[in-house]
């Protein structure tokens, strides 16, 4: 036979649960976030200096030190490629996408990457030609994800 549960004992196992349940947090989801996404699409043949290609995002549009500037960057894609979706989270703010190839493997690139920022010569390549589309600085606002398709031409 059940065992009947009553008067205090309810009143304490209510009180207990209610203890219990407010020291759980609710989970909390991922808030929105701001960036960049796309589609990078990669034309002509791959040449054999390039181990791989991607967006990076400068703070300023000094392309003589990219590697100074940079701030973030995307998958990199991998020669043979000709497209890859790319996202790359970034704080509201001003910065510049460009397109930039290494000439080193991405993983010993990014192993390796405060060194790189210290060398003369950077293993980046920017790969834009038309300075005038990457001149203009993109805008992320808060909580916006900007949707940008770029093209690398070799």
């Amino acid at each position: 036979m059940p065992m009947r549960v009553t008067g205090p004992v309810c009143r304490w196992l209510a009180i207990l649960a209610i203890i219990v349940l407010s020291a759980c947090s609710l989970p909390e989801g991922l808030g929105p976030v701001s960036g960049v996404e796309g589609q990078l699409r990669i034309k002509g043949e791959w040449p054999d200096s390039i181990k791989a290609a991607g967006l990076v995002v400068l703070d300023d549009l000094d392309l003589d030190k990219p590697v100074e500037h940079l701030i973030a960057f995307s998958d990199p894609a991998l020669p043979g490629d000709t497209a890859k979706q790319y996202f790359v989270q970034l704080q509201p703010g001003r910065y510049y996408l460009v397109a930039a190839g290494l000439t080193v493997a991405p993983s010993l690139f990014l192993a390796n990457m405060d060194s790189f920022t210290t060398v003369p010569n950077p293993p980046i390549v920017i790969l834009d030609i038309d300075l005038v589309a990457i001149a203009a600085p993109v805008i992320i606002r808060e909580y916006e994800i900007r949707e940008i398709n770029r093209t690398i031409q070799f």
